[in-house]
């Protein structure tokens, strides 16, 4: 399997959002609480990407002498080959780690302690912590579906193939060929995004604006990471003697005590997860009580006024002696 690589065609994208929705079908996310005008003065929804979001499509709004006009950009994770957030992780094995045939970037979730280093580091914005899992989140890559020979699930579900994905030399080369094709009919201003950036990303971007419109950096650089390193280290410091020493350290280190404290994360992991949903549990019966409370209510007051219009109705209507006869037979 060759290194691979996201493809966006920024001419091509209608901004339909099915990759938002299957982005969260497949990776089972649940929905953001929103409003319509998520991001002030457009239509973005929602206004960036979060633990439970991990793509959106950006709205980039020109103001021109006929009108606006909207320019859309996906934002999802870069899966940088020169990456900071792998550089920062300070756990030992790294857990924000590389896929060593694909070379996406994706999350050990086992190995996470959600100490923030990644998301600290990023250029771009996308790692997020879940303060309640203590896991930094992000895209992965759909390196379940990539591994098993399944197109990433929003490349599978674009409907005008904005998105697409393949080999890195594959995309690299689509991109430039399909901007000379722009530059041909007209779109003097269409570039490549990705190809020069970080040693070269495995998402790249064909658009048809200056980068400033769309906020992405020319140059993405962090500048020194050592005091957000120093930082990290220091949390996971703190982990350890909060779950006893090093773990790899009291076995020797190696693949047994990586194995060891791989296993120790994961039951950290699985205590956390079980509080979470007990916490959630409660608080779904609480709504359920409260929704069960405000229906009697609506129930009672409904009744009130019904019995109220019928009085009034009959009250209301003319009394007639003998309006009712009866007949023989």
């Amino acid at each position: 399997m060759a290194e691979n690589c996201y493809y966006y065609d920024g001419s091509r994208c209608i901004a339909c959002r099915s990759c938002q929705v299957a982005c969260k079908q497949w990776n089972r996310l649940p929905g953001e609480k929103t409003k319509f005008f998520a991001k002030a003065g457009g239509y973005q929804n929602p206004v960036d990407l979060s633990p439970i979001t991990w793509n959106i499509i950006k709205f980039h709004e020109l103001n021109k002498a006929d009108g606006v006009e909207w320019l859309f950009r996906r934002h999802h994770c870069f899966h940088c080959t020169k990456a900071n957030c792998i550089e920062v992780c300070p756990v030992e094995p790294k857990a924000m780690s590389r896929h060593p045939v694909t070379g996406t970037v994706y999350v050990n979730k086992d190995l996470c302690i959600g100490c923030g280093s990644c998301e600290d580091a990023c250029p771009y914005g996308v790692p997020h912590v879940d303060e309640d899992l203590e896991k930094s989140r992000k895209c992965t890559g759909c390196i379940d579906r990539v591994t098993s020979n399944l197109l990433p699930a929003c490349a599978k579900t674009c409907p005008t193939q904005a998105i697409r994905y393949g080999t890195k030399d594959e995309m690299y080369a689509m991109a430039e060929k399909r901007v000379a094709e722009l530059k041909a009919n007209g779109f003097k201003g269409a570039n490549v995004y990705g190809t020069k950036q970080l040693g070269g990303l495995h998402s790249i971007y064909v658009l048809l604006a200056p980068l400033d419109i769309y906020a992405l950096p020319a140059n993405p650089t962090f500048g020194d990471l050592e005091p957000i390193k120093r930082k990290g280290q220091e949390k996971y410091a703190a982990w350890q003697r909060e779950h006893g020493k090093s773990f790899a350290s009291v076995v020797g280190g190696g693949a047994v005590g990586a194995a060891v404290a791989l296993g120790v994360a994961a039951v950290a992991g699985l205590n956390k997860l079980a509080e979470r949903k007990e916490k959630i549990a409660a608080e779904e019966e609480e709504k359920k009580d409260l929704d069960s409370s405000r229906l009697s209510g609506l129930t009672r007051v409904g009744c009130a006024r019904h019995i109220r219009r019928e009085r009034n109705r009959l009250v209301s209507l003319p009394f007639r002696v003998g309006s009712m006869t009866s007949r023989s037979g």
